[in-house]
């Protein structure tokens, strides 16, 4: 809604100040075109821009499953306006922020829950990545039956009984007690078979089908071919429209590897088991952060960098699954799965420096683009290099030795001190983006001229 308001006053600015735009190419010495449908208004390059950056930064992010226990009579002020505000606030407007500022972090996340969930369903028999992404984003709960429920073993293979069980007495279920969310290591083969549904549907508890994202790839594709367009005609974007290139250039690959998993998916399956009470999950035990805050500050720093931050949950300790929730990826693949997002984020600050040489309002705007612009390079550089010592040191014996730790060690120091540069440079580049909106050069609103595009037989 800033947003919004925030381009309105530029675009009322822009027509009240410099006056119609015929008038405005002639001051600069720009012909203008005869067809006068070959102008575009500002609100037009705003608009176009606006709904590319949303569908990229809200509609493109799949969200894991964040499970809500139901409330039992709830008034309408809780229910209609205070839980939906909360979550809003809480969830949603987090991951846009994230989107928004740190792209390429949700590009990481996404890769690696594509991993993962290629790890997942090459174990299970008729799997597809649609399960393997169901299982890594928390579609299964773990429930507790009411007091004095009756219930039925899972059948099991092994001479072992299943823990797993289905209800089969009458009872409510919302006197079902939500316990924790559930990952693959707490199942056997043989009962994921029985209980988890078919791909499609998989799909069909998601809010979002193939068109959907069809679309919103057409969209984007779209809004990259216009730039393309004009840059080999010679015309010049809005900083605007740079950063929305850059984000339009990066969700054609988040969508890639999110292109099987449910969107939005916010009721998970319900399992039981016939004791909860006892209900410890399987796998490796979570390890601890260090006791000292500097230490431990520094530690977790590191650990979201790579995307080891899940070595760290305890899922049966949470009322659902975390936000960057990916699962346990082997140590080995963490440093793989980081690689290409930080070079793509380094392309993605690269972009930007399409307007290095435009025709900026003043000259302070000019030095900060740039200064933001080598930013916006530099730290997912930096990156880059960190996560390629870390996946070629956990790929060999020699983990200990003194060069390692020295480059280790400095790309660990100059992340932690120029991560706050990167911030810093997100946030100028888009004030900047509005803010030069109010003395864009002429040629700005000339359109392309799409029939140059078309062989012509002379």
């Amino acid at each position: 809604m800033l947003i919004l308001l925030l381009a309105y006053h530029i675009a009322q600015s822009v027509q009240s100040e410099a006056g119609p735009i015929p008038a405005l190419l002639e001051q600069r010495d720009v012909v203008p075109r005869d067809d006068q449908n070959n102008q575009r208004p500002i609100w037009s390059i705003i608009w176009s821009c606006l709904s590319t950056i949303f569908l990229c930064t809200w509609v493109a992010v799949h969200p894991n499953v964040h499970f809500k226990p139901e409330k039992h009579n709830q008034r309408w002020f809780e229910k209609w306006l205070w839980d939906p505000l909360h979550e809003f606030f809480t969830y949603k407007l987090l991951l846009f922020v994230w989107a928004l500022l740190v792209p390429e972090y949700i590009l990481a996340w996404a890769v690696r829950q594509y991993i993962q969930a290629g790890v997942i369903s090459r174990q299970v028999p008729g799997w597809t990545r649609t399960h393997g992404f169901f299982m890594v984003m928390g579609g299964f709960h773990l429930f507790r039956l009411p007091t004095g429920a009756s219930f039925i073993p899972l059948p099991h293979e092994s001479s072992k009984p299943s823990e797993f069980v289905v209800a089969s007495g009458r009872h409510l279920r919302q006197d079902e007690v939500p316990v924790c969310p559930l990952k693959f290591e707490d199942f056997s083969i043989d009962v994921l078979e029985i209980i988890v549904p078919t791909e499609t549907e998989l799909k069909d508890r998601g809010k979002s089908d193939a068109l959907t994202k069809l679309i919103v790839l057409v969209q984007t594709l779209w809004f990259i071919v216009q730039c393309i367009a004009r840059g080999t005609q010679h015309l010049p974007l809005t900083e605007l429209e740079v950063v929305t290139l850059a984000y339009a250039m990066l969700n054609l690959f988040i969508y890639g590897f999110w292109w099987d998993k449910p969107r939005n998916v916010e009721c998970p399956i319900r399992l039981y088991k016939a004791s909860t009470t006892t209900h410890k999950e399987s796998g490796e035990e979570a390890e601890e952060w260090e006791t000292n805050q500097a230490e431990r500050w520094w530690q977790k720093v590191i650990t979201y960098t790579l995307g080891a931050q899940d070595a760290h949950v305890t899922l049966s300790s949470e009322h659902s699954t975390p936000m960057f929730w990916s699962g346990r990826i082997p140590i080995k693949l963490l440093g793989d799965a980081g690689l290409g997002p930080t070079i793509l984020g380094a392309v993605f600050g690269a972009i930007h420096c399409i307007a290095w040489s435009s025709e900026f309002p003043s000259r302070s705007e000019l030095v900060l683009w740039r200064v933001s612009c080598i930013s916006m390079i530099a730290v997912p550089f930096i990156t880059t290099i960190f996560l390629a010592f870390m996946a070629i040191s956990w790929r060999t014996e020699e983990h200990s030795t003194d060069w390692m730790m020295v480059i280790g060690l400095i790309c660990a120091v100059l992340l932690i001190l120029s991560a706050w540069l990167y911030v810093a440079g997100r946030l100028a580049t888009l004030v900047i983006a509005f803010s030069t909106l109010r003395a864009p050069p002429p040629a700005v609103f000339v359109n392309v001229d799409w029939t140059a595009f078309i062989p012509h037989i002379y």
